[in-house]
């Protein structure tokens, strides 16, 4: 499913709403959230797409703000399609994962020391020692 551009700009303006810019991060339409951002989104969950189209085509000659309190109000599904697809599409951005630090998954070893034994957990047990029951052979 594609969008024009139409829509993109009414999907950069819902975006927005729901990420303004501030505190050293930028607002979602500035970094292509309805661009690539979008499109990268969907072709990993294309299954967002026919609800986004019905989400953007009832915002359609709308405020954006008052879409977004609407959907929020009375229109759950939606504003969860809404809700999943900008913050997908705005984390994907380099530069917005470079303002929060993030890098990206990466390998760490394992930590070989039993952390269960940490803060005295199992201590009781072990100090208690072995009790069971032997079984019958």
């Amino acid at each position: 499913m594609t969008f024009d551009p139409t829509e993109r700009a009414r999907f950069a303006a819902l975006a927005d709403v729901l990420i303004p810019a501030g505190e050293g991060f930028p607002a979602a339409s500035s970094v292509g959230v309805a661009g690539e951002g979008l499109d990268q989104l969907l072709s990993v969950r294309p299954d967002l797409a026919a609800g986004l189209k019905k989400v953007l085509q009832e915002a359609k000659g709308r405020n954006p703000a008052d879409v977004v309190k609407e959907l929020q109000a009375k229109d759950p599904a939606g504003f969860g399609v809404l809700t999943e697809v900008v913050p997908g599409a705005y984390f994907l951005n380099s530069q917005v994962r470079a303002a929060l630090g993030y890098s990206g998954q990466s390998p760490r070893p394992i930590d070989p020391r039993s952390d269960y034994l940490d803060d005295g957990l199992l201590l009781s047990v072990i100090n208690r020692g072995p009790i069971y029951r032997p079984t019958p052979r």
